[in-house]
């Protein structure tokens, strides 16, 4: 339950800072918003706050503004009374302002959240004799069918201490892991791991030889502590950060679109059951690591929200061009039959990721 509640906060977050985006947008603009929705239909409750209605829906994967217009063509509408308030009528400059307003606020709050990241001090990877608080070894990734996963070890766990029949070992390095369990192949171990619940002590017997890239234990592993930044420099690190995690998410989506039907992508992206977990993990490990995944998420949202795809503020850019291109808009008709299809092949995206989520889970 409680990582119901972290995730739907986490998404909460998310939505309503993309849709505050089209929304201050569109009321700066003078034109005219119906609604203001978190969630996807059915409707559960709202209310009128004058001229637009605030609603709460039933599915909390997305939000949405409504804005007057916004899905009607200008030629039906140029004899309306206001029609200086209707999205339609507006120039293309200022629906463009209104479409990638959303995208320009996730950016914002992925920046906002990085860099008072910084300032109070954020996850990093250390070096050897590097200076960070309460820096520790821990889990980044654990092989499938390896020794670790066998016995139940997940990434973020910190690695405290190894114990053999012949020697224990306290943890201060990568290096340390890595000597232990070469000196001791094909032997049991002991190893004392650090979560959220307190330590837990976990048997596992190592391999012989290790497999290319796995190692005996089947673990990679980073010592990784917080890092603050002094105040001046945590605007100018937060900026850094924001633009190494967007070339980052876009070289990621990049490779997901160009694999898309490769049975290797699967395990490498994360629907709303994934992130659930991710988010839950996350917040064992500490407030700062949840703030981090926030704003990761925020900038992952605002690339895709960027995607020429329609239903996105990507697709409707697109018609956008295409509309100043041609000099006429794209018929009401055919942009209304690709926004409902482009919608239809997202949520089936989106299932097939979360039946790969469960897959992994169960």
């Amino acid at each position: 339950m409680f990582t119901l509640l972290i995730f739907l906060a986490v998404i909460a977050v998310l939505v309503l800072s993309h849709e505050f985006g089209h929304f201050i947008v569109a009321k700066w603009k003078g034109m005219r918003v119906d609604e203001f929705g978190f969630g996807f239909p059915p409707r559960l409750f709202g209310k009128q706050y004058g001229e637009t209605f605030y609603s709460i829906n039933l599915l909390p994967l997305g939000g949405f503004v409504r804005v007057w217009g916004e899905d009607s063509s200008s030629e039906a509408l140029a004899k309306e009374d206001d029609s200086a308030r209707n999205f339609a009528m507006r120039s293309a400059w200022d629906r463009f302002l209104v479409l990638v307003a959303g995208v320009a606020m996730n950016m914002v709050l992925a920046y906002v959240l990085f860099t008072l990241g910084h300032g109070i001090g954020i996850p990093s990877v250390v070096g050897s004799g590097e200076g960070a608080r309460d820096a520790v070894v821990r889990v980044v990734e654990v092989v499938p069918d390896s020794p670790a996963h066998q016995v139940g070890m997940v990434p973020g766990d910190a690695i405290v201490e190894l114990e053999s029949l012949s020697e224990t070992m306290r943890i201060v390095d990568v290096v340390n892991v890595q000597e232990f369990v070469k000196r001791h192949a094909g032997e049991e171990l002991t190893i004392v791991i650090a979560r959220s619940d307190g330590e837990q002590h976990l048997a596992v017997a190592l391999r012989e030889e290790a497999p290319a890239g796995e190692g005996l234990l089947g673990i990679a592993m980073a010592k990784i502590g917080i890092v603050r930044t002094p105040w001046y420099r945590a605007p100018w690190e937060g900026l850094k950060t924001t633009i190494y995690t967007t070339k980052a998410v876009s070289v990621g989506l990049a490779s997901f679109f160009t694999n898309i039907f490769s049975a290797d992508i699967t395990g490498s992206v994360a629907g709303p059951v994934g992130i659930a977990q991710i988010a839950g993990e996350a917040t064992r490990l500490g407030f700062v690591y949840l703030l981090q995944l926030v704003a990761v998420l925020s900038i992952n949202l605002a690339v895709l929200n960027l995607l020429p795809i329609p239903a996105l503020d990507g697709g409707r850019i697109f018609f956008l061009i295409i509309e100043k291109l041609r000099g006429a808009p794209v018929p009401l008709h055919i942009s209304q039959f690709a926004h409902t299809a482009g919608f239809v092949a997202l949520i089936f995206l989106m299932l097939v990721v979360t039946y790969f989520d469960l897959a992994r889970i169960f």
